[in-house]
């Protein structure tokens, strides 16, 4: 069982130094907005932010927004990161809790991450799966009704509204946008809506509008399974440490069927099932580091060795806990369920290897009935800009594959791409930040790209471990 475990991100791309920041350099505030700005009687929420001064004091050039991943991951966690960050000698780092989430959250239902963890825990049929989830769901629903929440205010327009206002608050012509997964939704959202106010872009694992994300994660999942299985097998270390990994998969998956296999994880038993394999498995491809252990999962799923399955569920546990789940089911049901093919799906399920339902996989029944609000034709269009534009992507991404760039990019008219051959989802490199640093000094010339095509082949755990 998985619950779009891909909407999690946090852009990993930052670099600390010894400097030191004064507590003076860095500004607090609130922003108070309207929860639907379609509702003239819309209550207000308190959006939380910070402004991270840049450190050379007199300096003018144009800050940089961050836009967090998710949709309903929180963004002032990032603070730390950005401290010592090279971005910042020059340039305000601004960060905000996007409505929903992390400070700004108005719109929350308390241990639902603890909630769905303990659903799977255990060894439920797809059905009775898809039940406990939508109960879940049901009455966080319910919870929120009677807070006065209005879903229909939890969308990307709504969100790149509110940083526009953000903008206008603090007093900058223009800034530079800084996003990835869904915060490079956010981020053409708001070059889409408030061009005059974007000078530049620079985007991660790219998630466009018109991105089929939901219909193409079974195509997606398998086609970056399959490959990183496919580099194993052609590096005569990885290969012959775990040499026919591929059928070795596909039998495992095949014996959890009908044997799931017990665990222990965090001191209570886990039942690790089918649907539970392929979600540790989708979950291990996000980054070349965990990219790096998915030969030892696989083996040790074969022969019941917990510690790395366990390392792994720990980092989903995480993830659940700090998603804000009704932020990212009311985004998702708004902008992705309309545009669905659902005779895509059912074709992409059949020629599965895998066996990949994404009924359970996506838990999109609860999807659908989170709210009935859905998006206008708008929200599938392609961004048309002259705003510059730099698109990221991993080879080995699992999410947004490089097509989604590219796909993109035809519609920016100052847009460039840039794909780095080794990397995954949760892209971090010094050439990348070279790269960035530079496409931000001079966002209307050509970047050079040359040390992205240098190869940086996965370093796989080749090690034994004791169970």
């Amino acid at each position: 069982m998985s619950i779009r475990l891909w909407t999690v991100l946090i852009l990993a791309i930052f670099f600390h130094s010894c400097n030191t920041t004064s507590p003076n350099e860095v500004i607090d505030g609130i922003l108070i907005v309207p929860e639907n700005r379609l509702n003239p009687d819309s209550r207000t929420l308190k959006l939380a932010y910070k402004v991270l001064k840049a450190k050379k004091a007199d300096s003018l050039k144009a800050p940089i927004l961050y836009l967090q991943g998710g949709p309903g991951v929180p963004t002032l966690i990032m603070e730390e990161n950005w401290k010592n960050h090279p971005f910042r000698n020059n340039r305000d780092i601004v960060l905000m809790d996007q409505r929903g989430t992390g400070a700004s959250s108005d719109a929350d239902c308390s241990n639902i991450g603890k909630a769905i963890i303990a659903v799977v825990r255990q060894d439920l049929s797809a059905k009775e799966e898809l039940k406990a989830l939508d109960s879940i769901f049901n009455q966080c629903s319910k919870v929120l009704n009677k807070k006065g929440v209005d879903l229909a205010g939890y969308n990307s327009q709504e969100n790149a509204a509110d940083f526009e206002a953000l903008r206008k608050d603090l007093g900058y012509a223009q800034w530079n946008l800084l996003g990835a997964s869904y915060g490079s939704r956010l981020g053409l959202t708001i070059m889409r809506d408030f061009p005059n106010s974007v000078r530049s872009s620079i985007f991660v694992g790219v998630f466009a509008p018109e991105s089929q994300l939901l219909g193409e994660t079974v195509i997606h999942f398998e086609k970056s399974l399959f490959e990183v299985l496919r580099r194993c097998e052609q590096s005569e270390k990885c290969n012959s440490r775990y040499p026919n990994l591929k059928n070795r998969l596909l039998n495992i998956l095949k014996k959890l069927k009908s044997e799931p296999l017990h665990l222990d994880y965090d001191s209570q038993p886990f039942v690790l099932n089918r649907r539970d394999a392929l979600l540790i498995l989708h979950q291990s491809l996000y980054s070349r580091q965990s990219i790096a252990g998915i030969p030892e999962i696989i083996e040790a799923m074969e022969k019941g060795n917990s510690k790395p399955i366990n390392e792994v569920l720990q980092r989903i546990e995480f993830n659940y806990n700090i998603v804000n789940w009704p932020m990212n089911n009311s985004v998702m049901a708004y902008e992705e369920l309309p545009f669905i093919d659902s005779l895509e799906i059912i074709n992409a399920q059949g020629k599965s290897e895998l066996g990949f339902d994404i009924m359970t996989f996506e838990g999109f029944n609860s999807l659908s009935d989170w709210h009935p609000f859905r998006a206008e034709v708008l929200e599938n269009q392609p961004v048309i800009s002259d705003i510059p534009t730099l698109m990221v992507s991993g080879s080995l991404d699992p999410v947004n594959p490089i097509s989604n760039s590219i796909e993109a990019l035809r519609y920016l008219k100052n847009g460039y791409g840039v794909v780095f051959p080794d990397e995954s989802h949760d892209l971090a490199n010094p050439c990348f930040l070279q790269i960035a640093e530079n496409f931000l000094n001079n966002p209307f010339h050509k970047p050079d790209l040359d040390c992205s095509t240098i190869r940086q082949p996965i370093e796989w755990n080749l090690h034994q471990r004791s169970q």
